[in-house]
């Protein structure tokens, strides 16, 4: 019995030994575990530092550069050169005993003669009335409205020939005083007055023109 308290105490020593044993070993690894713990944690601890933030930095506006002035020249003086050519020599003149003794001497210019227009080869002609002009207007002529009115008076008259001595055209340069008057004048010359043509100085037949006046009276029983 005492045999087995022992074996029973030595066995009861040694698992309390072992039991301080590895109670011991898991305190020392419960620190290390602590210390490598801590140690870790000390190496990665990162330390933050506040950044100012970022100042925007503006550059200077370009200054104008100024524009390249042309250079300017300086014009060289202009020096007048004088040379000494020396005493001048007058013209001498020598006198002409031919023209006399001395004294002013007229010199005559000939004066340009104009020359003369060309001579038409024909004298330009009027026109000229052919027959007896007297009788180109009668008292059978009178008007009879003029007639009973008993209207009188001249009319001056301009007549238009044409290049082949007809009347192209008549025109009253002084009234009578009577429309009828006037436009019996007209009426009777024109058709029939005849003409000898107008001619130019190329002797050609051209329009002309012939003036004249007729006298209305009444006729006498």
């Amino acid at each position: 019995m005492a045999y087995a308290d022992t074996n029973s105490t030595n066995r009861k020593l040694g698992a309390t030994a072992a039991v301080v044993v590895l109670e011991a070993g898991l305190a020392w690894a419960i620190i290390a575990g602590l210390a490598m713990t801590i140690t870790h944690k000390d190496q990665t601890r990162t330390t933050t530092f506040t950044v100012p933030p970022e100042t925007k930095v503006t550059p200077p506006e370009p200054q104008p550069q100024p524009s390249a002035q042309p250079q300017q020249r300086t014009p060289r003086p202009q020096v007048d050169r004088i040379y000494d050519l020396g005493p001048a020599a007058l013209p001498t003149f020598v006198a002409d005993d031919s023209l006399g003794s001395g004294g002013d001497v007229a010199i005559e210019i000939p004066r340009a003669t104009p020359t003369p227009p060309p001579v038409p080869s024909f004298t330009p002609k009027f026109a000229r009335p052919k027959g007896n002009y007297a009788g180109w207007v009668t008292t059978n002529d009178y008007p009879t409205a003029g007639l009973r009115a008993e209207h009188e008076g001249s009319v001056r008259y301009r007549l238009s020939i044409d290049s082949s001595g007809k009347v192209s055209s008549c025109s009253v340069l002084a009234s009578s005083g009577h429309a009828d008057l006037d436009a019996a004048t007209c009426a009777t010359l024109t058709r029939r007055a005849r003409f000898e043509p107008a001619t130019n100085d190329s002797g050609a037949r051209t329009a002309g023109t012939y003036s004249g006046t007729v006298t209305w009276r009444l006729p006498q029983d």
